[in-house]
């Protein structure tokens, strides 16, 4: 109970304290991610062989497409981008929905080429908010904490301004859009390079088509350790759906 009275007072004062623009129920976010290699996947020494100090920062644009009750989170297509064998399958590019009125979420998960379908409650996630600021795509965001574990901590930066509370990969639970996300050690780190106010209808964040598909995590990782056990680990399942 303390820690939400701390949580809501800083809210309040992070609240009151910002000027506000115009704000926005419905738009569009562009992101940039960058993904570190070396720090992500290069204690594998079946991937660490591909790596060197040209290639370890991968970048990938995604769009995410929001409304007051919903939202898509989509990579985009970068005709100009080199991918030279393995080195595509090193990061993954889902297509994360959010059903915010019912708390759910379904993910399509685009790993090793085939693509996998997630649906679930949202996680609950208890995040300290913190007075620290910075702007992304020229709006004020604030600063953000979340424990993921005892040895990971997720940072985001969410903008009041931007009303539903919406994020990159499905990150939510804040009064606000996010609109930059990072792991501590900047393994992965996401930031809005562009804001747009535009109409996001139900259709366009409309997710039902792949219902008769979906497994909840539970199901969805037991099928896959029953028919990749050989290649992949638990806990590199448990990593892979850390973030649902």
């Amino acid at each position: 109970m303390e820690c939400f009275k701390k949580i809501a007072g800083t809210l309040a004062f992070v609240l009151l304290s910002t000027v506000s623009i115009a704000q926005l129920t419905q738009g569009s976010i562009r992101f940039e991610r960058r993904t570190n290699l070396k720090k992500t996947v290069g204690d594998n020494p079946r991937v660490s062989r591909f790596l060197n100090d040209d290639n370890k920062i991968r970048k990938e644009n995604f769009e995410l497409k929001f409304n007051e009750t919903s939202s898509v989170f989509k990579h985009i297509e970068n005709e100009d981008e080199e991918d030279i064998g393995m080195m595509k399958y090193f990061t993954q590019r889902n297509t994360v929905y959010q059903d915010l009125d019912n708390n759910g979420f379904m993910v399509i998960l685009n790993s090793w080429g085939q693509p996998m379908y997630l649906q679930d409650s949202m996680s609950i996630r208890l995040w300290k908010v913190t007075e620290s600021k910075r702007k992304f795509a020229g709006y004020m965001c604030y600063k953000s904490i979340w424990e993921m574990n005892d040895s990971t901590r997720i940072y985001a930066w969410f903008c009041p301004d931007i009303v539903p509370s919406v994020g990159p990969e499905g990150f939510s639970g804040l009064p606000g859009a996010i609109l930059g996300l990072a792991t501590e050690d900047g393994g992965v780190v996401y930031y809005a390079t562009e804001v747009k106010e535009m109409e996001v209808t139900a259709e366009t964040t409309d997710f039902t088509e792949y219902m008769d598909e979906t497994y909840t995590k539970e199901e969805l990782k037991e099928i896959l350790l029953k028919n990749m056990g050989k290649w992949i680990k638990k806990k590199d399942l448990d990593a892979m759906f850390a973030w649902y």
